[in-house]
């Protein structure tokens, strides 16, 4: 949300320098300045009254005259004479003829005046050290900095305003990516950015649909299926009791051990689909990781004798289900041991945020590209699905599952040995309890 707010700001900041400079290009760089085109009349009227009042008077009347004037003005009167004058001022009385013919300002809007029949150029610039011109000064620099603090403030509130909006948005869409389906943006107008909260909610309304029709529908399939997969195991058995043939046998025994594959898929999936429902109950307690983890690999079969090594801390403990826990670990624990060539690690460590149960084997590994697919339903690294080494497809995304319920998140990392490295991590109950 920072990135959003500082490029709003930023986006602000621009659009309003921009539009400074546009309004002096097409107000005094397309058109003449009006204030400019002001004072150079005043200066021509200016002069018209001094040259009036002088004229019968002389120069030193005329001196006088001019200095009353930048005293009353706050400026200082310089006398020049014409070998001195500027060249910026010599070239605009050099003109055939000049806009104004006896008074010009110069560059720093200082104003020069000259007499006809005149050797002599009166200088009237404005006095800084002034009192007055000081506080005029001081109120444009005023002006610039309350400009300024108004523009930080408006901006602040504008990206407040819609970060604050943005922010309910945000928040339904991770709770909605975490799985919770049933949350729903807020429509009130006090809290929609546009139409985006409508479109989210409508959006998420078709999703929870389809999830939800999709899950009905492999509930419903896998325990219809129960029935004739029953019938078909219970029949072949028959069968292969009966049958006197040492083929039939083992055709039959092979066909006994497929509907027994099948039979604990569709229990797969069935509890898949249970672990999917927004509204199935977690019961927590509190579990001490060592007995625990040392009772799931003790009783876990390893007809191949592979070595297990339990590296955990007898002073860990959090809280979770232990049921679903105990499912998440079994399946981990039984892909650890199919793929290993003769050792599985099962280490476990707690921080003030988090507890770790992380699972290794020395077996092939698990390449880099697979490493977030692995855990889809179904889904398999070796393409020919060797029935020897493989499963149901379904054991790690029933594990990501349960460590989603449990509001952790599931990961491979990579192994220094080379074979594969599941990590489940938790939220520590500690941190969970403030």
């Amino acid at each position: 949300m920072w990135r959003i707010y500082i490029e709003s700001f930023i986006g602000l900041f621009f659009l309003f320098i921009v539009s400074l400079f546009a309004f002096d290009f097409f107000v005094y760089q397309l058109n003449p300045d009006y204030d400019y085109v002001l004072e150079d009349m005043q200066a021509a009227a200016l002069h018209h009254v001094i040259n009036t009042l002088s004229e019968p008077q002389g120069s030193e009347f005329t001196a006088q005259l001019l200095t009353n004037y930048a005293e009353s003005t706050a400026s200082t009167l310089n006398i020049v004479s014409v070998d001195l004058v500027p060249q910026e001022v010599q070239n605009y009385f050099a003109q055939s003829p000049p806009p104004h013919p006896f008074s010009f300002y110069d560059e720093d809007r200082a104003l020069w005046l000259t007499f006809p029949d005149s050797s002599t150029f009166y200088h009237i610039a404005p006095d800084q050290t002034a009192q007055v011109r000081q506080k005029i000064e001081f109120s444009d620099a005023l002006f610039f900095v309350f400009t300024a603090i108004g523009f930080l403030i408006y901006s602040s509130w504008i990206i407040w305003f819609i970060g604050r909006r943005m922010r309910a948005l945000q928040h339904a869409t991770a709770e909605f990516a975490k799985g919770n389906l049933s949350v729903r943006a807020p429509t009130n107008s006090g809290s929609k950015v546009g139409k985006m909260n409508e479109s989210f909610n409508e959006m998420a309304d078709k999703i929870s649909r389809l999830i939800t029709s999709n899950r009905s529908l492999t509930q419903a399939v896998a325990h219809d299926l129960r029935t004739p997969i029953f019938r078909i195991q219970w029949q072949a058995e028959i069968l292969h009791e009966e049958a006197k043939s040492p083929a039939l046998k083992q055709k039959l025994a092979s066909i006994i051990e497929d509907t027994e594959e099948m039979e604990q898929l569709v229990d797969a999936l069935l509890y898949f689909a249970k672990m999917g429902r927004q509204d199935a109950p977690l019961s927590k307690e509190n579990i001490v990781a060592q007995p625990f983890i040392e009772h799931l690999v003790k009783r876990l079969p390893n007809p191949e004798n592979r070595q297990m090594d339990i590296l955990v801390d007898p002073n860990i403990s959090f809280i979770a289900d232990k049921t679903l826990l105990k499912r998440a670990i079994d399946n981990v624990l039984v892909n650890a041991m199919r793929y290993s060539v003769s050792r599985v690690t099962v280490h476990c460590s707690q921080d003030a945020q988090t507890v770790k149960i992380i699972i290794e084997d020395d077996g092939p590994g698990v390449p880099k590209q697979f490493r977030e697919r692995i855990f889809e339903p179904f889904f398999s690294v070796d393409p020919s699905r060797n029935k020897a080494n493989m499963g149901h497809g379904l054991g790690l995304a029933i594990v990501k599952l349960i460590v989603e319920k449990h509001r952790g998140f599931a990961t491979f990392e990579e192994n220094p040995t080379g074979g594969a490295k599941l990590v489940l991590t938790f939220p520590n109950h500690d941190a969970d309890n403030q």
